[in-house]
């Protein structure tokens, strides 16, 4: 039968059946008004989290938060990889037009533009009620609203359990359904509906906790109906339930409507229309080449037109100094300064410039100014009334720029309620959205591409255009700064004759700051970046400065608060004030739990601090208490791994912290795990400020716990950077441990000439120095060596010279690594017989002196080659006990080994989704590790399993990327396998067994590397 690989979805036919996809409330797939079976609970449930994203990816990661929260990661991955098939199943079924599409770590779900999710077309329609209402036309705003409203019918996302759901319903209620049924109750009191919204709102503020926005529809609803004295009393009742809610008075917008409801109640609600003025233009001149943004000034404009026009709103904007804060309050206003007929005002605050803070009765003083007052009242009080008096019922923006604090603008927005101001601060204003009502948003640095842009707009598409690959290389390198990036555009628009890669190379090769921080190439300091961060550091207490300083001998930008008191010398609870007020001020940010970030050019600021403000010995001493500390907890860590690993010399007179706690390897390796990039980074770091004895032993720590998760690269770098310690020290030990470390790390990335090189430099230190068990470790690894270039007679001979030495010493786990490097040896010769018997004495010898990771390897082995003597169940008896043991250790190789076999054994027993869902784990935990040649094996397993499947398309997709990769390791047999199944596929012809090659004999994975590493 042939099949037709289509790419496209052609959409429905004419006639076809409306699609309806529901998750405001149960998940649903109706079709033309009729529900389709969606399958069990749990599979809803990736369903709902699918719909909810839609069409962004949903991380795996996310999805074990949710539906498998106390589950390990690598068991959630074989949970949902069935279920996943099973929903492509359903979306095959139901003719919907959908698939789900695996993206790395991650799944997106596709779904043709037809088909509706009720809670996006919530969002459609509210939108477009939302602007209905901004150009008055509020019948069309009702209509769409309604509609929009009328798709809640339960409890959101009713699929998904737990706080994060929890979390999420209160978000779509708070910020979805109230806000557009605010917006319909408005555009129902602008038609007239006063006694509806009464009605509608009153319920309101009986069910919540009190809110402003209710109390205000509900306001105007009885003031339109006169009932004065009802409005006055429920005022009241308010006022005394927010304060002991919130511990808070009402906002400027609903002082002033009980003010006028005030007025009207005591007879004198006329209307006192403030003089005739000059509408102010002060808008400063507008960014030149902004870039970017488009979400936040999307944002804006969705603030600003949910007032309608009518009625004033706050906007306050904070983050890190020279993320761009002013740039886009300035961007927007000139935007959008048509919707203000009544004019612009903008004002300086210098909460974090240089000279005094401006106070709040100056600024009241000047914007009175401003209005053309005749007279400037004397106390800040009388300025407020006065102020409040010119600006009653004006529609006008105000920009209050570079505040302080909550305090320097609650008087002047406590005087200009009906105006729409935006604040920026570099302070995170905690006090304006509890008090004020205010909306906060954080400005992040921009996005890569948004950094590209910008240096695009800076330099011309001419010099952009010579190398984009060096333009991206300094957009990535600035890290999103909009100052730091107009700064480097710059330095490549004043030097057209230097390739912008070697001024990649310039910037690469300073520490800290570098040419950002240097104030020779303009003429104004206060447009660079050490001045523009001073402002926020001068204002920091000296004992927080000097934490802020000290960061900047951390080796990344990323840390835990244990390290952060390890370089401060003190406890954590002094350590965390510190840190949460660098986070108030938008200098540092937070992190995971306990864990915080430093934009990467703030740590430059902080490099260049500390060199400047710290000295030399107050450098040392705090540099070593970090490593120190690195060093105990990199110890403790990998003897909870191993515990029987032959210790790393101690360091003598080490500042020893608390005993890590530490439980068990799973522990440890997730400490590794989280602490990767530092660790990576710590070891040339100490190298550099020449702490040696430190150096070495990190690397040492590192080894075990990479080797398991497969970290290679990360291992080239430290073990090459600890060589040079080890060499400077003349610690013959040291030197000849870490050879060998390095040469095992050469192997496990088939680096073979390298991996003998540096193994036998290792032998002959350390049989100089007499070190029988690192003897036998390089004779060991040699073998394997040897073994993998197929040299297969001198192999043996070698593992038989390890055996002997290592049963003299006594030491049984590397006698079981040997043991089973034997077998593997007498495998790759065809004496299966002889291979099984050193299996089982590997594995008995591990399981007596209980070596976990051991048994997994000896287990996968011994799996693969009863797979491969046809002894299948007994096969996967021992490859799922394998998996489960390299999964709980760590051992992400030998993981991924054996879900390649368990994938080939469902594939023979004709359990093709089984197949797909393990050749699936393999071949994104391949991907993740960068284990290429096992990523094409559970590629080119896949490809067949959902051949089997009847999905054409992505059976074409596995193998031509398992194509690619085969090619590019020059693993030619099974290249031409894989690609003689393409050329099959792609001609419509029948595709050969995925056991047979294309020779007639049976297709046999090449031989893996060793499966023991010391």
């Amino acid at each position: 039968m042939k099949h037709t690989v289509s790419t496209e979805y052609a959409g429905p036919a004419k006639g076809a059946a409306l699609v309806e996809f529901k998750i405001l409330g149960k998940t649903r797939l109706r079709i033309d008004g009729n529900d389709f079976d969606l399958g069990p609970a749990r599979q809803r449930g990736v369903l709902t989290m699918l719909l909810y994203y839609f069409p962004r990816p949903v991380q795996v990661d996310t999805m074990a938060q949710v539906l498998w929260p106390a589950s390990v990661a690598n068991d959630v991955r074989k949970s949902l990889q069935p279920i996943i098939s099973k929903l492509r199943a359903v979306l095959r079924e139901s003719q919907s037009g959908g698939s789900i599409l695996k993206e790395g770590n991650a799944y997106r779900l596709l779904l043709p533009e037809i088909v509706r999710i009720d809670f996006h077309q919530f969002h459609k329609l509210a939108t477009e009620g939302r602007a209905a209402a901004a150009r008055g036309d509020h019948r069309v705003a009702k209509s769409l609203l309604r509609e929009a409203l009328s798709l809640w019918s339960g409890r959101p996302l009713q699929e998904l359990e737990g706080m994060w759901a929890e979390r999420l319903r209160d978000q779509m209620e708070t910020y979805d359904r109230l806000p557009a049924l605010h917006m319909l109750l408005d555009s129902q009191l602008h038609l007239g509906e006063h006694a509806e919204v009464m009605a509608v709102a009153g319920r309101l503020t009986e069910d919540q906790i009190p809110e402003e926005a209710t109390a205000s529809l509900y306001l105007r609803a009885l003031d339109g109906l006169g009932k004065y004295s009802t409005a006055l009393d429920f005022y009241g009742r308010f006022c005394q339930n927010l304060f002991d809610h919130v511990g808070s008075e009402p906002g400027p917008v609903l002082r002033t409507l009980y003010q006028s409801i005030l007025r009207k109640q005591s007879g004198t609600g006329t209307s006192t229309a403030p003089p005739q003025l000059a509408p102010p233009r002060q808008l400063p001149l507008p960014a030149k080449n902004f870039a970017g943004r488009q979400d936040l000034l999307a944002k804006l404009d969705a603030l600003h037109d949910a007032t309608g026009g009518e009625r004033g709103h706050v906007v306050a904007l904070h983050g890190m100094p020279g993320v761009g804060k002013s740039r886009l309050a300035a961007h927007w206003a000139n935007l959008r300064a048509d919707r203000f007929p009544d004019g612009h005002l903008h004002l300086e605050l210098r909460g974090f410039s240089p000279g005094t803070p401006m106070t709040p009765d100056d600024a009241l003083a000047i914007l009175l100014r401003s209005l053309g007052a005749d007279r400037i009242p004397a106390t800040g009080d009388e300025r407020r009334v006065e102020l409040h008096r010119l600006m009653a019922n004006r529609r006008m923006l105000v920009l209050l720029d570079d505040a302080q604090s909550s305090n320097q603008v609650r008087p002047i927005l406590a005087a200009t309620p009906s105006c729409f101001t935006i604040v920026t601060s570099r302070t995170r204003p905690w006090g304006l959205p509890v008090r004020d009502n205010v909306d906060v948003i954080l400005v992040p640095p921009l996005s890569h591409d948004e950094s590209i842009l910008l240096l695009r707009n800076e330099i011309g598409d001419q010099r952009a255009d010579e190398d984009p690959a060096a333009l991206r290389d300094f957009a990535s390198r600035l890290d999103g700064l909009p100052l730091g990036l107009r700064i480097i555009a710059q330095h490549v628009a004043h030097r057209p004759e230097t390739p912008v890669a070697d001024l990649v190379n310039e910037f690469k090769e300073q520490e800290g700051l570098g040419i950002l921080g240097s104030v020779d190439d303009s003429d104004d300091e206060n447009a660079t970046l050490p001045v523009a961060f001073s402002w926020s550091y001068r204002a920091l207490s000296p004992e927080t400065a000097r934490l802020f300083r000290l960061l900047g001998l951390h080796p990344t930008a990323e840390f835990s608060t244990a390290a952060a008191s390890a370089l401060l010398g003190e406890h954590d609870a002094a350590t965390n004030r510190h840190l949460r007020t660098l986070t108030k001020v938008n200098l540092l940010q937070y992190g995971t739990s306990r864990r915080f970030r430093l934009h990467d050019l703030l740590h430059g600021y902080a490099v260049d601090l500390v060199r400047h403000e710290e000295s030399p010995q107050s450098q040392k001493s705090a540099l070593t208490r970090l490593l120190d500390w690195y060093l105990n907890w990199t110890s403790a860590a990998a003897r909870s791994l191993n515990p029987h690993r032959s210790p790393v010399p101690p360091l003598v007179g080490m500042s020893v912290s608390p005993e890590p706690d530490l439980h068990d390897e799973h522990d440890g390796l997730a400490w590794f795990t989280r602490e990767r990039m530092n660790l990576v980074m710590t070891v040339p770091h100490a190298v550099r400020h020449t702490l040696h004895e430190h150096a070495w032993r990190l690397s040492a720590n590192m080894h075990e716990a990479f080797d398991r998760l497969g970290y290679y690269d990360d291992l080239l770098l430290s073990h090459r950077a600890a060589l040079k310690s080890a060499r400077v020290l003349g610690h013959a030990e040291a030197h000849g441990g870490t050879l060998s470390n390095l040469g095992m790390t050469h192997f496990r990335l088939r680096q073979y000439q390298q991996a003998t090189q540096y193994m036998m430099e290792s032998l002959d230190i350390v049989r100089r120095l007499g070190l029988r068990e690192l003897e036998v470790i390089c004779i060991h690894n040699l073998a394997s060596i040897l073994l993998e270039q197929g040299e297969t007679s001198g192999a043996i001979a070698r593992y038989r010279q390890a055996l002997e030495l290592t049963r003299k010493l006594g030491d049984r786990g590397i006698e079981a690594s040997t043991l089973d490097q034997l077998g593997t040896a007498y495998h790759r010769l065809g004496n299966d017989d002889i291979a099984l018997e050193y299996y089982f004495k590997a594995l008995h010898i591990r399981e007596e002196i209980g070596h976990r990771r051991g048994q997994g390897t000896t287990l996968t082995e011994l799996g693969r080659l009863l797979f491969e003597r046809g002894e299948h169940i007994e096969a996967l008896k021992r490859l799922s006990l394998a998996v489960d043991i390299n999964q709980s250790t760590g051992d992400r190789p030998r993981t991924i080994e054996a879900l390649v076999a368990i994938a080939e054994i469902n594939f023979d027993f004709g359990e093709f989704e089984e197949a797909v869902a393990h050749a699936q784990q393999a071949a994104s935990l391949s991907s993740d590790i960068g284990a290429r040649d096992q990523q094409a094996r559970a590629l080119h397993v896949l490809g067949h399993a959902l051949l089997k499947l009847e999905l054409l398309e992505d059976a074409e997709r596995c193998w031509s990327e398992a194509y690619k990769i085969f090619q590019s390791s020059s693993t030619t047999p099974e290249a031409d396998v894989v690609h003689n199944h393409l050329t099959a596929l792609r001609a419509q012809l029948a595709i050969p067994n995925s056991r047979i090659a294309t020779d007639g004999t049976p297709e046999r994975p090449a031989a893996e590397s060793t499966k023991h590493n010391h």
